[in-house]
């Protein structure tokens, strides 16, 4: 039931990790927030905490339909993010003065986990300074790596757009290679396990991934690209940017990232031919290939968040709990802040067999996240997103 003892203005922020479904997540705030009479104004941050400090607001309920409807399939954050999640006694000043003066009472923050430091600790200083606002999460990141909730908003996407783009990128070697054919892909981040796992989705191509918490062994890995050349024309290595060895060191230097090192040993012992892959900025905003049901599921987070913020709910996450009936389905809760921050999802240890090789419960876990396809609209022949009118 909503509430009627609160009423105040929205302020969305989009706040360190932004996804392909950040947007998403954005215009379901927006919708059910439009649905209330106690919500007076619905602001956006501009580039997260620095758009509180600055007062710089946007006014998104101000925005036509249509901008509201392409941001679904927008990428990134429209609003810009901040990676800053400490808040000094100085900044803090700052964000509650501004709070105070647009008077902000539902305040809906997205993000990894940065984000849910940076929200626990505003829900800390809101009951310290006694001023009343909630303050409601929503997990964004296509790390994955956020836990209670099964899975995080993004990583669908980001996870069907890494595995199709293997796919393409196998058909095009097929045709050039000659069991004599290497690309390496390397996957930002500083903990991409979920993002490399994604390669085991895509079944019809010879992929192999190397995890960042493994131990990198030279020898072994020289012999599993030998072993792949032998069935197959060509294949494809995924790597983090940095790989440990046995005793814990970095493989690489500081002015070498692993696809470099990687090629570098591939072409000195084997002398094949190597081509290195670097998605970075794809990976959080390639709209051609989004999920269905990511995007789905994002634009209901953000009307779930703006809902738990107007009954009442503060220092919390929104959560999905994926149903128990062999149907995929999630319901949708919260959890307390202070049980997220601290703690980091990892790919469980029973997901993987005795060769260190991932096996069908991570298939079973990650295909429902990557169904669908979303046609996007076009400006011109290309992609059509949604501009905010300032």
């Amino acid at each position: 039931m909503t509430t009627d003892l609160l009423a105040g203005n929205v302020l969305a922020v989009q706040q360190e990790c932004l996804s392909p479904c950040s947007n998403s997540i954005l215009r379901g705030i927006i919708g059910e927030a439009l649905n209330h009479e106690n919500v007076e104004e619905i602001y956006g941050s501009i580039d997260g905490l620095n758009g509180i400090v600055n007062r710089n607001f946007v006014d998104l309920a101000s925005q036509s339909q249509q901008t509201i409807r392409d941001l679904g399939v927008t990428p990134g954050a429209i609003l810009g993010t901040s990676s800053e999640s400490k808040i000094s006694p100085e900044k803090e000043d700052a964000l509650f003065s501004a709070l105070e003066a647009y008077n902000i009472r539902f305040l809906l923050l997205t993000g990894g986990l940065g984000a849910q430091f940076t929200a626990l600790e505003l829900s800390r200083c809101a009951q310290q300074r006694n001023y009343v606002v909630h303050i409601i999460t929503v997990p964004d990141t296509i790390y994955n790596n956020l836990p209670i909730t099964d899975h995080c908003l993004g990583y669908g996407s980001a996870a069907k757009f890494i595995a199709s783009a293997l796919r393409e990128i196998s058909y095009h070697s097929a045709a050039i290679a000659r069991h004599d054919f290497i690309n390496i892909v390397e996957v930002a981040g500083e903990n991409p396990d979920w993002l490399i796992a994604s390669t085991l989705l895509d079944k019809t191509t010879p992929n192999i991934p190397l995890f960042p918490g493994e131990s990198f062994s030279e020898e072994k890995f020289l012999e599993t690209v030998q072993n792949a050349l032998k069935a197959n024309s060509h294949c494809n290595v995924i790597t983090a940017n940095r790989l440990i060895d046995g005793e814990g060191n970095y493989i690489t230097s500081q002015n070498t990232d692993a696809a470099t090192k990687l090629k570098n040993t591939l072409e000195e012992f084997l002398e094949i031919r190597v081509t290195t892959v670097k998605w970075d900025g794809l990976q959080h905003a390639a709209a051609h290939f989004l999920s269905k049901t990511d995007l789905d599921e994002a634009h209901t987070c953000g009307g779930k968040a703006m809902h738990f913020a107007l009954t009442g709910l503060t220092g919390k996450m929104v959560t999905l709990l994926r149903s128990e009936s062999n149907r995929y389905g999630v319901e949708y809760g919260v959890a307390d802040l202070a049980n997220i921050c601290g703690h980091e999802k990892s790919l469980p240890d029973h997901w993987f067999n005795g060769d260190g090789k991932l096996n069908n419960n991570f298939l079973k876990y990650a295909s429902p996240l990557i169904q669908g396809n979303v046609l996007l609209g076009e400006d011109d022949g290309l992609p059509k997103f949604a501009v905010l009118r300032k």
